[in-house]
């Protein structure tokens, strides 16, 4: 548990900077001891980043923000795409 509370401080560290330019206040980095289960957490939405790096978890905030602040952009005909493969981690409650 103390290399994921590592990690977690980590990460927090290296997407502080991308979530202050864009003013995304509320996120978190959450770790859970049951199964190592890893989920970055942005406002309300939930991203599985277990066993990733920190790279490819930056690669989902960003994943985000392109559909949270370019949302109206057109994405031409291959919307539907584009948005199901940015979500393919995104936690459905």
């Amino acid at each position: 548990m103390k290399r994921l509370q590592a990690k977690r401080k980590e990460v927090l560290e290296q997407i502080k900077p991308i979530c202050e330019a864009y003013n995304i206040e509320d996120y978190d980095y959450i770790v859970s001891e049951t199964g190592q289960r890893e989920t970055l957490r942005i406002y309300d939405t939930k991203i599985g980043c277990s066993c990733n790096s920190i790279s490819a978890i930056k690669e989902e905030l960003t994943g985000w923000i392109f559909l949270a602040v370019w949302r109206q952009r057109s994405l031409g005909a291959f919307a539907p795409q584009v948005k199901k493969a940015i979500k393919t981690y995104w936690i459905k409650e």
